[in-house]
């Protein structure tokens, strides 16, 4: 992961905003991400003192599947972060699992924050299936949150916060889960 910059734009990414759900999270029209509408976006979120805007790419490094938009708040200690797995073939696979962990990791565990926060459409089934493994607890529901500038249909969100100092049992333990089966089949 590293942070997006207007050369990152690609024709490969211009689909993305086809997505009901992406467009939504990007708060721009369901239409074509022209390379140009890209350059833009992440030009601007480069100029952002509150906020990142991080590339996830393959392992290759070579092709952009998706991104983080990350805030935060310094002075109370909090960060937020939105995912947005773009590339579809890459959903399901992991991957925002993956990366969320070096991220919380170094907001948590390097800059000292206390508490990130994340929000979700109820539709989105796979990414609750992610938060409900005991770390992210349910603070809210925002009611018609995200706008559809398209059809003019607003959808609600559910906001999840999740303690530093939980994520770091959470890890502990998980550590200890995987450390224990790759013993059990080195045994077997």
């Amino acid at each position: 992961m590293r942070c997006l910059v207007p050369a990152d734009a690609s024709q490969l990414q211009a689909g993305w905003t086809l997505d009901a759900t992406a467009s939504e999270m990007l708060n721009v029209e369901r239409n074509e991400w022209t390379v140009s509408a890209q350059r833009n976006y992440f030009a601007s979120a480069g100029r952002a003192s509150d906020r990142l805007l991080l590339g996830i790419w393959t392992n290759a490094g070579n092709s952009l599947i998706g991104l983080y938009i990350i805030k935060f708040w310094p002075a109370d200690d909090i960060f937020s972060y939105s995912t947005l797995i773009g590339n579809k073939a890459w959903r399901g696979k992991n991957t925002a699992d993956e990366t969320a962990t070096s991220i919380c990791g170094h907001f948590f565990n390097e800059l000292g924050y206390v508490k990130a926060k994340t929000s979700v459409r109820p539709t989105n089934k796979p990414v609750l299936w992610l938060l409900m493994n005991g770390v992210w607890k349910k603070e809210a529901k925002l009611q018609g949150q995200l706008l559809d500038r398209k059809t003019g249909e607003r959808a609600d969100v559910l906001v999840f916060g999740m303690l530093a100092d939980d994520w770091r049992t959470y890890q502990r333990n998980r550590d200890a889960v995987a450390l224990r089966k790759r013993h059990e089949s080195q045994i077997a």
